[in-house]
């Protein structure tokens, strides 16, 4: 019977039919993947699709659905409206004082008035998730993933179907996983390999040598720590996952292509000193750039890059794609190095993050404390996980001060999936909006921090001729705008090179134990001290320091001479 490709289901991540949570493996389900696993899955999300758009699928498709098993999946908290608990008919006063105390302030509605409208309370606001299309463009249409089939085959009684090495490496880097296709791998060595290398998700790929010289690539669920389990909130895109990695930032997309900015080390020369910049079409001119175009891709990649200019200055376009990565599945497990360098640059604004994650942790457990019944957050935030809190609030303060510099990739993507379920409940707990109104308003509240941030960034840069640590020397803060980009420029002759330490670099933040007195970790103290719900402006604020958060837990890829990173399959 017919089945759809590994590029086609590829293809339908990229028209956002599923996210990455398709390939999360509930906790419990151990072992080997099956294709008809995977199958299983990509048809219970086709399954949820709006009728209109099912009913574009070929016969083939629709043949695949009727023979896939129907999943029982636990319905997703993202859009279902609160409920308040049924009291019982001869409640105390007490007892339903009690139960008050559990129910969600905003969905009491609580300081508003009667006259005022009453907009239905999800728990959580989903963020979108794909980039922006044109202006004028009427949105996705149908790409025709659903072409891409093939007949399935019998493999030791499984059903199995041929993968390309272009599809296993997308699989690779939406996974966040290496593969080993080594050759002399055995199974015994495989199965070390799987065991060691879990990827973002908790799935490792690999591949064993069969006596006709081929191979077979197969994919195990392996346990996971509660610290590593995601939390209800929306999950990271995997058509970003490929491009981030990459180096490509998409920004916009029409019916045929999707446009993206390479992010090289040259953009963030530029940025540091503040040039004006202007957006111009470019080829697949960097290594990950032509790796992209080798990917299966729905829309055809349409790159760009920025140039110093004379008279336009488009950076702002730049700093506006940037901060879309919040609300575009933008936090991807693998990214290159210079983009990573980049955003973090322009997130952070000139300061340090010092103690950010921690503080970010904090406000997590403020918000869960503030409807615990919910269990938005993952197992971490149970009661009787307090210990493991505990823990990993303890080897935060290390990697804040260097102490420590490795971390697997799986606590990474869980404490990113945390934090996104975070902008999404904090948007949900704003009154008196429509949700669709507070992303839209939040969206242009970082927007301006962005711009912002970047100011500061430069002023900051300008001033000490680094960013994020203390200068050696003063500097003549009467320096010349001219004799400091000269500087800049020279300082900046190897900024494609990693340093020694690799992308861990971009993590350990100071070697000390102290920071300075202005860092991003006290920005999320003052957040702490008010109450809930918070303001749009301050969500907005939340956001760009999640975004720096994703910075400091990304893993980087290396794509060129002297970088340290994760290599990907090409």
């Amino acid at each position: 019977h017919w089945v759809p490709t590994l590029s086609g289901i590829i293809k339908a991540g990229d028209e956002k039919v599923f996210s990455s949570s398709l390939l999360n493996v509930q906790h419990g389900a151990l072992g080997k993947l099956s294709l008809q696993d995977v199958y299983e899955a990509f048809a219970h999300e086709l399954r949820n699709r709006p009728v209109s758009e099912r009913g574009t699928y070929t016969s083939e498709i629709t043949r695949f659905l009727a023979s896939t098993k129907k999943l029982q999946r636990p319905p997703s908290v993202s859009v279902s409206p609160q409920r308040r608990p049924d009291l019982p008919k001869r409640a105390s006063r007490k007892s339903v004082d009690v139960i008050r105390n559990s129910i969600d302030l905003g969905e009491l509605g609580i300081g508003r008035s009667r006259s005022v409208k009453k907009f239905s309370s999800p728990n959580l606001i989903p963020l979108s998730n794909g980039p922006p299309f044109e202006v004028g463009d009427t949105g996705s249409i149908h790409s025709f993933w659903d072409q891409d089939l093939q007949h399935a085959l019998i493999f030791q009684g499984h059903t199995a179907v041929p993968v390309t090495g272009h599809e296993l490496a997308a699989l690779s880097v939406i996974l966040g996983s290496p593969v080993d296709i080594s050759l002399d791998a055995q199974n015994e060595k495989c199965e070390s390999w799987a065991n060691t290398y879990k990827g973002a998700l908790g799935v490792s790929i690999a591949a064993t040598a069969t006596s006709d010289g081929s191979y077979r690539i197969s994919l195990a669920s392996n346990k996971r720590n509660i610290s590593q389990l995601l939390a209800k909130g929306s999950s990271y895109c995997t058509l970003h996952a490929k491009h981030l990695a990459s180096g490509s930032l998409p920004f916009a997309s029409d019916r045929k292509i999707l446009n993206s900015i390479l992010i090289t080390p040259e953009t963030l020369a530029h940025l540091k000193v503040g040039e004006h910049l202007y957006l111009r079409p470019t080829g697949a001119d960097t290594k990950g750039a032509q790796f992209l175009a080798r990917l299966p891709n729905a829309r055809a990649p349409n790159f760009h890059i920025f140039a110093p200019s004379e008279s336009t200055n488009s950076t702002s376009r730049l700093l506006h794609a940037i901060g879309d990565l919040v609300f575009t599945g933008g936090f991807t497990p693998f990214a290159s190095i210079p983009l990573i360098k980049t955003t973090q640059f322009v997130a952070c604004g000139g300061l340090v993050p010092g103690r950010l994650l921690q503080r970010l942790d904090a406000l997590v457990e403020k918000v869960h404390r503030q409807a615990p019944h919910l269990q938005l957050f993952g197992p971490l935030l149970d009661d009787t996980n307090t210990h493991l809190r505990f823990r990993a609030n303890e080897r935060l303060a290390k990697l804040a001060t260097g102490t420590v510099t490795d971390e697997p990739l799986a606590d990474k993507v869980a404490r990113m999936s945390r934090y996104t379920t975070l902008l999404e409940r904090l948007m949900a707990l704003v009154p008196d909006m429509r949700p669709d109104d507070v992303v839209a308003a939040v969206r242009e509240g970082l927007k301006s921090e962005m711009e912002r941030s970047y100011e500061d960034a430069v002023a900051a840069h300008l001033i000490s001729g680094t960013v994020l640590s203390t200068p050696s020397s003063k500097r003549n803060s009467s320096m010349s705008r001219k004799d400091t980009r000269r500087r800049s420029r020279l300082s900046n002759n190897s900024s494609g090179t990693a340093s020694p330490d690799g992308p861990t670099s971009l993590t350990s933040g100071r070697s000390s134990s102290t920071f300075p007195v202005h860092n991003l970790g006290r920005k999320v103290e003052d957040v702490l001290k008010g109450s809930l719900p918070i303001d749009v402006q301050t969500i907005a604020l939340v956001a760009r320091l999640v975004l720096v958060a994703w910075t400091l837990s990304v893993e980087g890829v290396a794509w060129d001479a002297g970088e340290v990173g994760f290599r990907v399959v090409d």
